[in-house]
């Protein structure tokens, strides 16, 4: 794995760029792929806007990294869809990227999905997707009801997703914010396999979290961690810990690359979002070395009283 760093060039935009093989993949469930367990995540932040967004995904992708994390809430799937075209006519190419997208539950429901697949897919300009990935499993502010029970609606939307799946528009399927018994109503209907589950992850966050994920492993259904630094709201009071400096300190890290470790030591994957070449630079370089059973004891006892949950996502919590 060390060797694989060992490999760099020196990008025009004044950072390093790495072997792509460096960055570990997961299996996803029925054959579907593999996901990097490194990503940039496309979300919240002025710079994931405008040109600013296709600029960002371009450098990620010359840099080396091979995973882009979006949504259709994010209201940049053309600027996103813009950067990966440019990085596959400057030799990338296509079946090396993995790129995920999210469908709001505004849209929730047989046809209103089966609508937004080719809508989505024209408005990033490609062919297919990677992953989609059920946004949220709140269906209060569904556009409209007539797919019935909240239950109900995310399984129409699910039998919608396998259709376009089928069809080659998509190659895997997932959740986000789910927890386990949401996630077990779409796999009573015995076609496609949840992979992904993407929720809030980091030391903080509550038991039920973290029961979350154990289920998730148990079921092979892979994790992804969204505010794995705190984003912008909780940065400092996590980031900025004298313990947390330390232990990157001890393996010449920063904490927020120790911060995005303890999640792969963990078997989840992570998605920082960042538009500055530098640090994706910093956060793909968290594959060089693992940390000891008392720096990831620590992190992994954070008290119930300094628990943070800041997304407003709780698994299972809707009907």
């Amino acid at each position: 794995m060390a060797g694989r760093w060992g490999v760099w060039a020196v990008l025009g935009i004044g950072v390093s760029a790495i072997d792509p093989a460096a960055v570990p993949s997961l299996e996803l469930l029925g054959g579907t792929g593999k996901m990097p367990m490194s990503g940039i995540g496309m979300c919240c932040r002025p710079t994931a806007n405008g040109d600013a967004a296709r600029q960002a995904v371009l450098d990620y992708l010359l840099m080396g990294g091979r995973h882009v994390d979006d949504a259709q809430l994010y209201n940049n799937h053309r600027e996103v869809g813009e950067g990966i075209r440019q990085a596959v006519s400057q030799g990338i190419p296509r079946q090396d990227i993995f790129l995920t997208t999210k469908i709001w539950p505004s849209e929730f429901g047989f046809e209103p999905t089966a609508a937004w697949v080719p809508q989505m897919l024209a408005e990033l300009g490609l062919d297919y997707v990677d992953l989609v990935l059920l946004h949220a499993a709140n269906v209060d502010d569904a556009a409209s009801r007539d797919c019935g029970t909240p239950k109900q609606c995310r399984q129409e939307t699910w039998i919608a997703l396998q259709r376009a799946q089928r069809k080659g528009q998509i190659r895997s399927l997932g959740v986000s914010n789910f927890g386990a018994r949401q996630m077990q109503e779409l796999i009573d209907l015995g076609g496609s396999p949840v992979t992904v589950n993407q929720l809030e992850y980091h030391p903080w966050v509550p038991d039920k979290h973290r029961e979350t994920v154990a289920w998730c492993h148990e079921h092979r259904i892979v994790v992804t961690a969204y505010g794995s630094m705190g984003s912008s709201r909780l940065a400092s009071q996590m980031v900025g810990q004298d313990a947390l400096k330390q232990i990157g300190g001890m393996h010449g890290k920063t904490g927020s690359q120790a911060l995005l470790r303890w999640a792969i030591e963990n078997n989840v994957s992570v998605i920082p979002g960042t538009s500055n070449p530098k640090h994706m630079e910093e956060n793909l370089a968290i594959f060089d070395f693992r940390m000891g059973p008392q720096e990831m004891g620590f992190l992994d006892g954070i008290p119930v009283s300094e628990r943070m949950h800041h997304f407003g996502h709780t698994p299972d919590s809707y009907e």
